[in-house]
């Protein structure tokens, strides 16, 4: 007797506990994704060159947030000085949010599935402050998505993945190495 894969998940669909757990599993992985992608954004703009061009004409105090509608995570960040600052989970008076409309829209950019530019196409996210700083905000999540993710999987998520010469390399290899501590000191 063959198992029927098709018809073994329409019985585990039609549990009365699925859209519960599956909702549950769903907010999970993107605020998983969230708390390492927050401190992710403090390494980056401490080893990589072009994200510190890239807000260098940013003004002190720039917050934008990052999150889910309608009560889905969050993160908030904020320019100090010359590099990006994690200020947690949750919104803390952002001048601007990029909010994923539901949880089925995030899930695939926080996954690498999709990328941010497709997710704006795809009208997939709510754009709250100014649009010229969202732009320039969507750039600095593009710089540290080529420092966190494999090549692979930038295909799917960029437009154009960058080339990396061997000090961009090096600068990735530095993320890497940084970004466990990193995630470690936010969560004590």
């Amino acid at each position: 007797m063959k198992l029927d894969a098709r018809r073994v998940l329409t019985s585990i669909r039609s549990l009365p506990f699925f859209p519960a757990f599956q909702t549950k599993a769903k907010y999970l992985a993107v605020d998983v994704v969230l708390s390492v992608f927050g401190p992710a954004f403090e390494v980056v703009s401490d080893k990589v060159p072009e994200l510190k061009d890239e807000i260098a004409s940013w003004e002190d105090g720039r917050r934008f947030a990052i999150g889910v509608l309608p009560k889905g995570p969050a993160i908030t960040l904020e320019k100090r000085e010359d590099a990006i600052r994690y200020l947690g989970k949750g919104y803390h008076s952002p001048e601007i949010s990029m909010l994923f409309k539901n949880l089925d829209s995030a899930l695939p950019v926080f996954l690498g599935l999709a990328g941010s530019f497709q997710a704006f196409a795809e009208n997939r996210m709510i754009v709250d402050g100014n649009l010229a700083h969202t732009m320039e905000v969507n750039r600095v999540v593009n710089i540290v998505n080529a420092y966190l993710f494999p090549g692979f999987v930038l295909k799917k998520v960029l437009k154009r993945p960058p080339r990396m010469n061997l000090s961009q390399y090096v600068a990735k290899a530095k993320v890497y190495g940084g970004i466990t501590p990193a995630i470690i000191r936010h969560l004590l």
